[in-house]
């Protein structure tokens, strides 16, 4: 299904286990999306080993505001919604990880929801993808070298709406209005510039996953199957599923 492999690496191993709200996702969570044809996945994601976070690839992300509820910035509809999360669930082409705030307490998540609650209804920002699409293209990333790395921060000035937002954008934004996050991580750079991507990969906003899989959920589907022995990495935080 999803698996990187290289000599030195064993591949990436992915389980489902079944959505069990309050137990591996929460309120303040942050969703995290990866779509495709090699996909074949039923309920929340997680894979073992953090080293190997950056080989999975995801392309939208979203923030749990209750058992069934998401709010995103969704492109097609030009808008910022309150959605439901067993669409994702349910998705056999879709994996959903949730990665959990540092610090978190049942206080930070609804303050994390409340703040992305509070943009619903208000329209994407098609200025803001613009500006990551062409700053990472070729030609823009020869031009953030000649601009020492600002190419993105000076395009986001000129096409960023302030008033409108695209997910990654949403989600950094809800986080970064907190306290404990605030210009932590990749929330120091501007929250129109952050792809999911770059969210999903960071250590200093979120809490890494643990070794091994959820004692108190159910495995219900491996994903991906690999003969290789996977290597330690020593984590020792909390668990958060997909």
């Amino acid at each position: 299904m999803f698996a990187t492999e290289s000599p030195d690496k064993p591949a990436i191993q992915v389980t489902d286990i079944a959505p069990d709200y309050e137990v591996n996702y929460k309120t303040g969570y942050i969703g995290f999306l990866n779509k495709g044809a090699d996909v074949t996945s039923l309920g929340i994601a997680y894979f073992t080993g953090w080293d190997m976070i950056s080989d999975i690839h995801v392309t939208h992300t979203l923030i749990v505001v209750g058992e069934d509820q998401c709010i995103e910035a969704d492109m097609v509809n030009n808008t910022v919604k309150l959605c439901t999360l067993s669409k994702y669930f349910n998705d056999p082409n879709c994996q959903i990880f949730f990665r959990k705030p540092i610090f978190f307490n049942d206080s930070v998540g609804y303050a994390i929801a409340h703040k992305a609650s509070l943009e619903v209804g208000k329209q994407y920002d098609f200025g803001a993808i613009l500006t990551q699409g062409l700053s990472g293209s070729f030609p823009g990333r020869m031009l953030d070298r000649l601009l020492t790395g600002k190419l993105e921060e000076l395009l986001g000035n000129l096409l960023n709406h302030p008033d409108k937002w695209i997910c990654s954008e949403l989600v950094a934004y809800a986080l970064d209005e907190q306290l404990f996050y605030r210009d932590k991580g990749i929330l120091k750079r501007p929250n129109s510039t952050i792809s999911p991507q770059e969210l999903f990969q960071d250590t200093e906003i979120f809490a890494p996953w643990k070794k091994s899989p959820p004692s108190e959920t159910k495995t219900v589907t491996e994903t991906i199957t690999e003969t290789k022995p996977e290597t330690e990495t020593g984590t020792e935080t909390d668990l958060i599923c997909k």
